[in-house]
């Protein structure tokens, strides 16, 4: 049997190990309410009777060595020289408070402490308050969490804009400020090149006239791909490789934000000059620099 003592009030309960385990040792006195680790006052009894016994006797033996420290003042008290001088001249002492008694009104005596019971503990086990965080702490959290926020829209700007078409316009603003692009998808696999053909133009031996078309599969608008073109010759070897940059087919320059909207198809018509080069064969590709 275990059995720990307040270390401010002095009384004494009887514990487990689990209840020392469960907050280090922290428990709260159910009379005081003080908290006070267990484990400093720490006594071991047996675990029959016979600890039950060695406590009351223990506590027997405290209460009689308390009444015979107070018998021995009172006896020293009565004894002294200035005491027995005025015994003559004083009333007796139980007059005088009797008289007190009669007088003034009784003062409530205080409520008993509760005797100590080795089966029935009265622990509250209940963990220290916890420390809160200071404002100063939580402000620099939030500032970092901000900061963190703001870094991942500008290294995800592009996807982010594709995923939610409504933040393009905040974030192209945004852009301007800090000098940079949100860009459009640029997924060359989502794009499929269809009916594409190279034809000598009449009457113009050293030209060649490229038609195709492009259609966007995406879900999304993509920016415009480049076009590798590249011609061979009668054994299939390559005589010839050029790449078209967006301004080549289409004719003209670019504007702001034009791109290949979601399902959307292009239609392509462009001539190109091939002098000393008799091409018998070609192959188109797309992709994206």
């Amino acid at each position: 049997m275990l059995v720990t003592t307040c270390g401010h009030c002095q009384a004494r309960f009887r514990v487990t190990p689990q209840q020392l385990n469960a907050r280090q040792g922290q428990v709260r006195c159910g009379r005081c309410h003080s908290v006070f680790n267990g484990f400093q006052a720490l006594e071991r009894f047996p675990d029959d009777d016979t600890g039950g016994r060695l406590l009351a006797e223990q506590e027997a033996r405290e209460r009689d060595t308390a009444e015979q420290e107070a018998a021995e003042a009172a006896e020293s008290f009565e004894a002294s020289p200035a005491v027995r001088a005025d015994a003559g001249d004083m009333p007796d002492l139980e007059t005088v408070e009797d008289v007190q008694h009669a007088s003034a009104p009784k003062a409530p005596a205080p409520p008993a402490a509760p005797p100590y019971s080795p089966t029935e503990p009265d622990l509250l086990l209940e963990p220290p308050p916890k420390e809160q965080p200071s404002r100063a702490w939580s402000f620099g959290v939030a500032l970092l969490s901000i900061v963190l926020l703001a870094e991942l829209a500008f290294a995800f700007r592009g996807p982010v804009a594709q995923r939610y078409p409504a933040l393009r316009p905040s974030l192209e603003a945004a852009c301007t400020w800090l000098e940079c692009s949100v860009p459009y998808a640029r997924e060359d696999g989502l794009l499929k090149l269809e009916d594409s053909e190279l034809l000598e133009v009449p009457g113009k031996p050293s030209e060649i006239a490229l038609g195709a078309r492009i259609r966007n599969l995406a879900s999304v608008a993509q920016e415009y791909p480049h076009l590798e073109l590249t011609l061979t010759d009668n054994s299939g070897q390559p005589a010839a490789r050029r790449v078209l940059r967006p301004t080549d087919y289409l004719g003209r320059p670019l504007a702001a934000g034009e791109v290949i909207g979601p399902g959307v198809e292009l239609a392509l018509q462009m001539r190109l000059e091939t002098p000393r080069l008799k091409a018998t064969g070609y192959e188109l590709l797309l992709f994206y620099p």
